[in-house]
């Protein structure tokens, strides 16, 4: 807000801008000006276009001027509708100059009538209703006599005024793409600037479309995020209608199923016999595909498993761990052996060729280094047994450098952050609660969530999960209402703020970490909750029960539900784009032998992968477009039941 000396000096600025100028224009080659107006004495007085005050009509001082001789350039000329800004008296510099005096709507409004009526007089050809004056009793304002008058100039080229391309498309890059439609229909210019190539590269890898795939070839990249619109709007319709795809990963050739991981289009599986498999969804005309196969038994079995785009890493119980190439597969790149009480825990981040373990109270970190010779970057023991372990990347993907990860390690009450490249008398402990048993740890980049089993207190603080920031170490809220143990929670997947909970209450619970109560609380599971994650605007949840539902955020519901396996439990479900995976297999208390005396008939009896590709519509593939009936619930001798008829579509 401008104080009120500033305003008096810009309007006294503006008073002289418009009298200088007015002056200026208004004066001829001789420097004298030239008074174009009207006289006051010539006022219209209806649209029967007489002259009062000046001497009876026009064509009759036509006839005395030429009686006497008058020249002609003296004589009384008609009005003329075309505005010139030249004009020391247009009526816009007229109106912002009475305006800055300070007059009143009632003082201009009479005079703003009668220039209508000479302006309409003067023009030739009938009179449309929009022209005619403002009706009696109606009123204006200043401004919006100063905007209507401004409106009658037409000399400003709005769209035509010429910038360089590089400053257009610096202006262009900082719109949505709904923004750059609309301005792609204003003009041929502005078309040609909202359909750079640049411009719509950037919406692109904002929605996470893929330049580099082969279907992208050739295309602009407006029509490559066009497709990506198009199919995850049809993916969308068919997750919430179940339409799609089921692929049977192959389980029976190593025994039981013991461990399952995914990244991306990756999965990977440890089974009973020591055997490790991994897949390619993509790989095969979307059927998954066998990468790495390991063809030794052990006597151990594969106790965890872990994947991302450039390593697989599988532990087994020999306190063995093994490193492969996802991309080649083949043998081995790195082999060691840490055996400090149990099986070795392992994990990957989504980036980088960065492993950490964890056996007993020892923690390990292995990376490559400049040459791809695999190395040991360090080796510290905690004061207790790590019971969760998580990594981390704290920077983009691309940078792999050791110093952008964070481990992140949980014993019996205590949490810990560590960066790899400091030693280990400086890893930093943000939660530590005696008697709160750590059940549930997940993190990412900046917030940790900790999910702890505390007794002897109030019934609200017994299960909570509390979220910290890994860059200070406070705590950002404590997250309260489960009613049991929380026995999975997923923050790494989730949207921003957002975080889904899974309880042995037998509830799905999802959380806004900006408010301490959940968003949403239905019940799921009879048995209790298993896996759970989230995205925009579903959830999807896992039961030990061995049944999969699917949530709709918004309203709250459940859009279906399936039961992947009658035997066993649901140990591990995500889901990305049009993909889902679920897992289900015996836990390590099951008694593998007593599995097989009781469910021997059951083909998922050893455990089963199943793998759904919502961008397929099974119900039609490999049917011709002429058997598939156009239209939705047809009638007949079929009793309701849709069929395809082969001359539905002739």
């Amino acid at each position: 807000m401008a104080r009120p000396d500033e305003l008096s000096k810009f309007v006294e600025q503006w008073k002289q801008e418009i009298h200088s100028s007015n002056h200026n224009e208004a004066a001829g080659p001789s420097g004298q000006g030239k008074d174009l107006r009207v006289p006051r004495t010539q006022v219209f007085g209806s649209v029967g276009s007489k002259w009062e005050g000046g001497g009876g009509t026009v064509k009759q001082q036509q006839q005395e001027s030429r009686t006497l001789k008058t020249p002609p350039d003296q004589l009384p000329q008609q009005p003329s509708c075309k505005q010139d800004s030249s004009n020391p008296h247009y009526p816009p510099f007229m109106l912002a100059d009475r305006l800055l005096q300070g007059e009143t709507t009632e003082s201009l409004s009479e005079e703003r009538q009668s220039r209508k009526r000479l302006k309409l007089d003067a023009c030739p050809g009938p009179v449309s209703p929009s022209r005619q004056g403002d009706p009696q009793g109606t009123r204006h304002t200043l401004l919006e006599q100063l905007i209507s008058d401004l409106d009658e100039i037409n000399e400003i080229p709005f769209f035509e005024v010429s910038l360089p391309r590089e400053l257009a498309l610096q202006i262009f890059q900082h719109l949505s793409m709904e923004d750059l439609c609309r301005c792609a229909q204003v003009s041929s210019s502005w078309r040609s600037l909202a359909d750079d190539e640049v411009l719509w590269q950037k919406v692109g890898q904002g929605l996470g479309c893929d330049f580099s795939a082969d279907s992208a070839a050739g295309q602009k990249s407006k029509e490559v995020v066009k497709t990506h619109i198009e199919t995850d709007r049809m993916v969308t319709g068919n997750w919430k209608s179940r339409v799609g795809q089921i692929d049977y990963l192959e389980c029976a050739i190593g025994g039981f199923l013991s461990a399952v991981n995914s990244s991306g289009t990756h999965i990977v599986a440890g089974f009973s016999k020591g055997i490790v498999r991994l897949w390619d969804m993509l790989a095969d005309e979307n059927t998954p595909s066998v990468l790495l196969e390991t063809t030794q038994d052990q006597e151990h079995a594969v106790c965890n498993v872990s994947v991302n785009p450039t390593v697989t890493v599988a532990s087994f119980g020999s306190g063995d761990v093994s490193i492969w190439s996802t991309e080649h597969g083949g043998t081995p790149l790195h082999h060691f052996t840490v055996d400090q009480g149990g099986p070795p825990q392992v994990c990957t981040c989504p980036g980088g060729a960065v492993v950490a373990s964890a056996s007993g109270s020892v923690v390990r970190v292995d990376s490559p280094d400049a040459v791809g010779v695999w190395h040991c970057r360090q080796n510290f023991s905690c004061d207790k047994k790590v019971t969760h372990l998580t990594l981390v990347q704290k920077s983009e993907p691309p940078n792999k450098a050791l110093s952008n990860h964070l481990v992140v390690m949980a014993t019996d009450y205590d949490v810990y952050a560590h960066r790899p490249d400091r030693p280990p008398e400086e890893r930093h402990r943000f939660h530590s609660l005696y008697g709160a048993v750590v059940e549930c740890l997940d993190a990412t980049a900046e917030r940790a969530a900790v999910a702890s089993t505390c007794f002897g207190v109030s019934l609200e603080d017994v299960f909570k999960v509390q979220c910290y920031c890994l860059d200070t170490g406070k705590q950002l809220t404590s997250l309260r209402g489960h009613r049991g143990q929380v026995t999975c929670m997923n923050l790494r997947n989730s949207p921003p703020n957002m975080l889904v909970t899974g309880a042995a209450d037998k509830r799905v619970r999802v959380f806004d970490l900006r408010t301490p109560r959940p968003v949403l609380n239905q019940y799921a599971h009879p048995l209790g909750v298993s896996c759970v994650q989230m995205d925009d605007w579903k959830v999807v949840s896992g039961g030990r029960e061995g049944s999969l539902c699917v949530w709709d955020l918004r309203t709250q519901n459940k859009l279906w539900e399936m039961k992947p396996s009658k035997v066993h439990p649901i140990q591990y479900c995500r889901f990305g784009g049009p993909h889902l995976i679920a897992a289900c297999y015996p836990g390590t208390s099951s008694s593998r032998e007593e599995l097989m005396d009781q469910y021997r008939h059951q083909p998922d009896v050893k455990g089963r992968i199943n793998v759904y590709d919502f961008s397929v519509d099974q119900t039609t593939r490999d049917v011709p477009d002429i058997c598939k009936a156009d239209y939705d619930e047809p009638e007949g001798y079929n009793y309701n039941i849709s069929l395809a008829m082969p001359y539905d579509a002739v």
